[in-house]
């Protein structure tokens, strides 16, 4: 039996709803709803940063219909900047388990700072009601 194929990104910063790169999306999502994942999510004033961690990070989850994933993944890869997860990328994409806030586990695709955080001049976004959450 197959898995299930990634249909959904976990975004947690600046391609979310309201903020400065929702536009660069190449497809309307058949659904976006509030999710949540174990990270540790990093912050500064232009955009934030994910890095493994037990925070419970606070997003949300754009789902899309298969046949449009491709081209989300690869215009989502160039904003991002990655190339295959090298080790000169700013960020990896990897698929995650996130829950939603009506305790779905569905597989998603996001992105990982694929550098140290901190040295990027990253803070921790601080922990507000048990989340993180940017901005």
């Amino acid at each position: 039996m197959e898995p299930e194929p990634v249909t959904s990104v976990f975004v947690y910063g600046t391609l979310k709803r309201g903020q400065c790169r929702e536009h660069l999306w190449p497809h309307r999502p058949t659904r976006i709803v509030v999710a949540r994942l174990q990270a540790e999510l990093w912050g500064r004033h232009d955009y934030p940063a994910l890095s493994p961690g037990d925070h419970l990070v606070t997003g949300e989850l754009w789902q899309f219909q298969p046949e449009q994933v491709p081209m989300t993944v690869q215009v989502l890869d160039q904003i991002e900047g990655t190339n295959g997860n090298s080790p000169t990328d700013l960020y990896h994409r990897h698929v995650v388990q996130v829950r939603t806030d009506v305790n779905e586990q569905i597989s998603a695709y996001t992105y990982y700072y694929a550098r140290d955080p901190s040295e990027d001049g990253f803070q921790p976004v601080p922990v507000q009601n048990g989340y993180q959450s940017w901005p």
